[in-house]
């Protein structure tokens, strides 16, 4: 491999990990102001003062998932299996949404009896749990709810 390929070769994967990351990131600050109620401002706060470990661990799982099925879509578009990056995106359109429908049945199987023992919603539940408990086992009970329907979307769907 000469050098004009390999820097393109580097460049190349560079422009690819920043397509992916930059909406993996803030689809994660999505999920923790959704799931956590914590806005973009506050988050220093409480990751630097409060030190909510939990949301470390929301990142974590969020950016894993959603970057697993975003570069199998990218990186397997247009292929054989697709014809376009309109379908290559569509199926991970449904690839997502599945993900996502499976999710939240596990959050309402496993929060919603957790929360109803405390007699709250299962939202107020989550956000005073991770939040304010800095409950990281939950975190990453509901990391495992998040990933398990991703991985098989990504090996299924994608």
């Amino acid at each position: 491999m000469d050098l004009t390929s390999t820097a393109s070769l580097i460049l190349t994967e560079i422009l690819w990990n920043i397509l992916v990351w930059i909406p993996t990131v803030l689809i994660s600050l999505v999920f923790i102001r959704v799931l956590l109620g914590i806005r973009p401002r506050e988050l220093i706060v409480e990751i630097e003062d409060h030190q909510t470990a939990a949301i470390g661990a929301v990142f974590f799982w969020v950016s894993l998932g959603f970057s697993m099925l975003l570069s199998r879509t990218i990186a397997d578009a247009p292929s054989q299996a697709t014809a376009s990056w309109g379908e290559a995106f569509s199926w991970f359109g449904i690839a997502l949404l599945v993900s996502l429908i499976m999710f939240s049945l596990g959050l309402v199987a496993v929060f919603g009896s957790l929360a109803r023992r405390r007699r709250e919603p299962i939202l107020a539940y989550i956000q005073r749990e991770l939040r304010q408990e800095h409950n990281l086992a939950l975190s990453f009970i509901m990391g495992a709810l998040f990933i398990v329907p991703v991985i098989v979307a990504y090996h299924i769907t994608l």
